[in-house]
């Protein structure tokens, strides 16, 4: 099942709430390196869910050397605050900028650019103790200041203002300490401060309209050519704040959108590194025992995504009808290359709110065939629609066996490809009645709360966060449940609760669940295991500094 990435997030702002706020659970206090407990226990580790073919006793980094990194994407601005960023953004943003807080090798948020963070018994006020002596790129010094212009910039941009709703105030307590007021029980808000709504971009950045093109932060590199469709040049900071790092003295990210292109660049050597989701690449890369390789099993859900707003999947008899028509095993075994794995719902085994349980249906033909039946019965017409896809080779097999599973059970399904960005902009305005998705899968529920709250449900035809327009107050209550507590049992089960309230009202077909790979050259060293964050989150690469080829 090779299956497109992430959304490329053209033109829109509802695609890239989720950028902002890729995280995990958060401590109730922090202090240099890590949460302090109980915030160690906040949600289950991501340790498990990582396989590598190479050891973690690595040999000593050295300094030097260039290292191509191929991308399956780029972005349309090198600024946090105006560009559309996939992972593909990320990637390249973390080279350049850091963020506040970082994931740590339990993938729980510890601090980075904030040397601490606490908060209020109510959860409403949160403290952030800033490093000390760390500048931006241009000289310009890192303080309390900054990072209240940088969270202030966030809040009202068009890119990461809805991820950041709750908060009220910003305001500096001194040179090195801010303090945040949010209007609700927020346990988890240091989450929100591990990508695209906290990396610390430089004053003179953010005044520019043209910063994206020539963008200064924190990070280990700084920015040296960029040149749209071939390539991204960063060069070694030498005075970044985390001494002796980086490793490399330059990085040339080249974008390469498609992925068996891509995979042969690494085989040949063009690239030297390369991230994997496509089910047939990553097949080839398990069997290439030339190639390292990184593995994480808890990736994003493949699915589709049904419209509640329009006919015919505003009637429950037709969602319930695709449903039960759905083999999932059937179209892993067909179309996954043994590497993906059927999905229930959006939690993967071993995160917050997993569960055997999730009260999806399970394929049953005859069940099918009755909906069928019942929605014909109330409605009067047959039950037909027209899916939409991005349109590639590997959507082009999916949608096929998806249109003959459908078929058996009596729905008749038209088939309509389109551009990927032309795609998302459809889905999101709501002028659709199905159409294929790849999302959620972050370590931490919480970091993908906006897809689904009732906040982000827009009218027909007003952007839409949450794509299929579902919601409900049980389903709202049960995502507050899940944010206002780090104990681990009680959000489990508010999560548990939330997926099974979801799966009631069936506004999503599920598919399947990805695998995120990294893969790269024997000479490449340094990104590891669990190391600051999982590799499928699109949380910062605070390992970027650490690369080394040897």
């Amino acid at each position: 099942m090779t299956m497109r990435r992430s959304p490329a997030l053209p033109l829109l702002v509802a695609l890239t709430v989720v950028m902002s706020l890729a995280a995990s659970a958060c401590g109730s206090t922090s202090s240099t390196s890590a949460p302090s407990s109980p915030a160690r226990h906040a949600h289950r580790s991501n340790a498990a869910a990582y396989t590598a073919n190479f050891s973690s006793a690595e040999g000593t980094p050295h300094h030097g050397g260039v290292l191509v990194w191929g991308l399956e994407a780029e972005s349309d601005s090198l600024s946090p605050v105006t560009g559309r960023w996939a992972l593909s953004g990320h990637m390249e943003g973390s080279a350049i900028f850091d963020p506040l807080v970082t994931l740590d090798a339990k993938g729980e948020p510890a601090p980075f650019l904030a040397k601490s963070f606490s908060h209020s018994p109510d959860n409403r006020t949160w403290t952030f103790q800033l490093q000390s002596g760390v500048t931006f790129q241009d000289g310009e010094p890192f303080n309390a200041q900054a990072v209240v212009l940088n969270l202030n910039t966030y809040r009202t941009a068009l890119i990461t203002g809805k991820g950041f709703e709750p908060i009220t105030s910003v305001k500096a307590a001194g040179p090195l300490t801010v303090v945040v007021h949010v209007n609700q029980p927020w346990a988890t808000f240091p989450a929100a401060l591990v990508a695209q709504g906290a990396y610390m971009v430089a004053p003179k950045t953010l005044a520019d309209p043209n910063g994206g093109q020539h963008p200064i932060g924190t990070g280990p590199f700084m920015f040296k050519e960029w040149v749209p469709g071939d390539h991204l040049t960063v060069v070694r900071n030498p005075h970044y704040w985390r001494k002796g790092l980086p490793y490399l003295d330059e990085i040339i990210f080249k974008p390469i959108p498609d992925a068996g292109t891509r995979l042969q660049a690494l085989e040949d050597g063009t690239i030297d590194v390369t991230d994997m989701v496509t089910s047939q690449q990553v097949a080839a890369i398990r069997a290439d025992g030339s190639l390292h390789r990184l593995e994480y099993n808890r990736g994003e859900e493949l699915f589709g995504v049904l419209n509640t707003q329009q006919p015919p999947f505003d009637n429950i008899h037709a969602r319930l009808a695709l449903a039960y028509a759905t083999n999932r095993d059937q179209l892993v075994k067909q179309l996954g290359d043994g590497i993906y794995a059927p999905a229930n719902g959006m939690f993967a085994p071993g995160q917050l709110g997993y569960t055997t349980d999730s009260g999806y249906p399970s394929y049953d033909l005859a069940k099918a065939k009755q909906e069928v039946a019942d929605y014909t019965a109330q409605t009067g017409k047959p039950l037909s629609f027209t899916m939409i896809a991005a349109g590639d080779i590997a959507y082009a097999q999916q949608d096929q066996l998806l249109r003959q599973m459908w078929a058996a059970a009596g729905v008749h399904v038209s088939l309509k490809s389109e551009d990927q960005a032309d795609q998302v902009i459809t889905v999101v305005l709501g002028k659709y009645q199905a159409a294929d998705f790849r999302l959620f899968g972050q370590p931490d529920p919480d970091a993908d709360y906006y897809w689904w709250a009732s906040t982000s449900v827009g009218a027909s035809n007003d952007v839409s966060i949450n794509m299929p327009r579902y919601a409900t107050p049980q389903t709202d209550a049960d995502l507050l449940a899940g944010r206002s507590t780090l104990d681990p049992n009680v959000r489990s089960a508010a999560y548990q609760k939330f997926e099974r309230d979801v799966n009631a009202g069936v506004p999503y077909i599920w598919f399947a669940r990805t695998d995120w790979t990294i893969a790269s050259t024997p000479q490449v060293h340094g990104y590891l295991p669990a190391g600051n964050g999982s590799i499928a989150t699109l949380g910062p690469k605070t390992w970027v500094g650490s690369l080394w080829k040897g």
